[in-house]
């Protein structure tokens, strides 16, 4: 089944999307975050027992919320695999921010919120609640982008999805793939858990650099030189282990300091703070050369982002 939003006139900011959006999965209540031309697609797919759907849509905000669940007799979890955009989750104090490859997770018996500040592309698994293991319904970060394994099982869960979409005549096919992905999607807090297992295969030394990135990536002084004096090293083979990871050191603390700003602009209580005080308290030093690394990775550059995402 498809469905397929253009709203027709001004004064209809979402046209038909929210009955859209309830007739593809549950009811949900859209949300503007920018005054701009909205387009929704939605195609899905019965693989039972699960469905599977693929969103398309320009940037925006979905809403479950406490009305909608008492007139509600639905017992499903959404697992959103992001393909393009960014996406932030918010369900019982847990928030988890999504860039292609990760996977997150909305409990529709319970209020969430779902915000893409950008266009975005994703593929939505339905799936009943009481099929999924406790410890996902706990809401681990399933940032499968993060390691080789992860972005291997998201690879696997979009080739899946693809091929049920592609097949959709074939309710056999499309019944045994849905069983299997719910396999491999509970799957994914074990293969994420800390990285361990992938962590086993980096020399130990690195290891305990790249620990020391994620703590300390706010020190405007991290970097390569930093890292041998406090590992009693030369640069030059902090620079050699890093080589085996595919990326500098700068690379990887920027990547850290990019995502601490990404949700401090997300959070609407920050609003107060300048994006120049944001940026320097990530451990950014050239508010120019943070403005260069925060568009490339998000396709807008700061204060662009904070209006799409906040409206201020």
């Amino acid at each position: 089944m498809e469905w397929s939003t253009k709203p027709q006139r001004t004064d209809q900011t979402f046209g038909s999307w929210a009955d859209d959006l309830a007739a593809a999965f549950v009811r949900l209540e859209p949300r503007r975050i920018a005054d701009l031309h909205f387009e929704g697609t939605i195609t899905r797919v019965d693989a039972a027992p699960i469905k599977v759907s693929l969103v398309t849509a320009t940037r925006h905000t979905v809403l479950r919320l406490a009305s909608h669940i008492a007139s509600s007799t639905d017992d499903l979890c959404f697992i959103n695999l992001q393909l393009e955009g960014l996406g932030r989750t918010t369900q019982r104090g847990h928030e988890q921010i999504s860039a292609p490859g990760d996977l997150t997770l909305a409990d529709t018996t319970e209020p969430f919120e779902i915000a893409n500040c950008r266009n975005f592309k994703l593929f939505c698994f339905a799936v009943p609640r009481q099929l999924l293991p406790k410890r996902l319904l706990d809401r681990p970060r399933l940032n499968l982008s993060a390691t080789e394994t992860g972005r291997a099982l998201s690879r696997t869960l979009s080739g899946y999805a693809e091929l049920c979409l592609a097949e959709s005549r074939l309710p056999k096919l499309s019944a045994l793939v849905g069983t299997h992905m719910i396999d491999l999607i509970s799957q994914a807090p074990d293969i994420l858990a800390d990285a361990a297992t992938e962590r086993m295969h980096v020399p130990v030394l690195l290891s305990m650099m790249l620990d020391h990135i994620d703590r300390h990536s706010d020190d405007p002084d991290l970097g390569a030189a930093t890292l041998a004096a406090k590992f009693r090293c030369s640069a030059r083979y902090v620079h050699r282990l890093f080589a085996s990871t595919g990326r500098s050191v700068g690379e990887h603390v920027n990547e850290k300091r990019i995502v601490a700003c990404t949700r401090e602009l997300l959070d609407a209580g920050a609003a107060r703070r300048t994006i120049a005080e944001i940026a320097f308290a990530a451990g950014f030093r050239d508010i120019s050369h943070f403005n260069r690394l925060f568009k490339r990775c998000n396709g807008l550059a700061p204060r662009e982002f904070r209006r799409a995402a906040t409206g201020n």
